[in-house]
């Protein structure tokens, strides 16, 4: 069942740092830390800048928690993703155009569904939360309501771009493995608890 959102806004390539800082406080308020927290707004990023680079320049996120998991949707109008780049389950080659991201996405989140056409794309992540996360707040009393009004630096969102390129070299350097995915979902192979 789904709960009222726990964010909902538009993004651009000028939002970027806005949308990743909301992110990070909406999914740290929901009991996201540590390692989870960081793989989460890794996975989102990528949804994000997928969304501007190859989905029309600009797109929606939506947030919310529903049956014990955080789940962002990034949702665009761009052309669509090849069935090819979406059947790809190993990390493509440093010399291919793209693809990167989806991989990257499918091993950080615990779950990701992609649902794509002419029309646009929509990338649904989600991450189980703790057993101890907090109940969840309504959305108007969150203090990150307008995070474009939010000038304050987050060192967890900022660190996401660089804990994305370091994941990438790790699994070239053989350290993660690429794990059975599902045609249209990913299941992260890094045993997410």
């Amino acid at each position: 069942m789904e709960t009222l959102p726990l964010l909902s806004m538009g993004f651009d390539g000028a939002r970027l740092q806005a949308t990743r800082h909301a992110v990070s406080g909406r999914a740290r308020g929901q009991g996201l830390a540590g390692e989870r927290l960081e793989d989460f707004l890794a996975a989102v990023n990528e949804g994000v800048v997928n969304a501007v680079q190859h989905g029309g320049g600009r797109g929606r996120l939506r947030m919310w928690r529903a049956d014990g998991a955080l789940l962002c949707e990034v949702r665009d109008t761009g052309p669509g993703i090849p069935d090819v780049v979406l059947d790809t389950e190993s990390l493509p080659p440093c010399a291919a155009p793209g693809g990167r991201g989806i991989w990257l996405m499918r091993r950080l989140s615990d779950e990701v569904r992609f649902s794509t056409g002419p029309g646009g794309t929509v990338v649904r992540l989600s991450m189980r939360l703790p057993a101890d996360a907090p109940p969840a707040a309504e959305p108007g009393a969150d203090p990150l309501a307008d995070p474009v009004s939010d000038p304050g630096a987050d060192p967890v969102a900022e660190t996401v771009v660089e804990t994305a390129v370091e994941t990438v070299a790790a699994a070239s350097d053989g350290e993660l493995r690429a794990g059975a995915g599902h045609e249209r979902t990913g299941r992260s192979p890094r045993g997410h608890a």
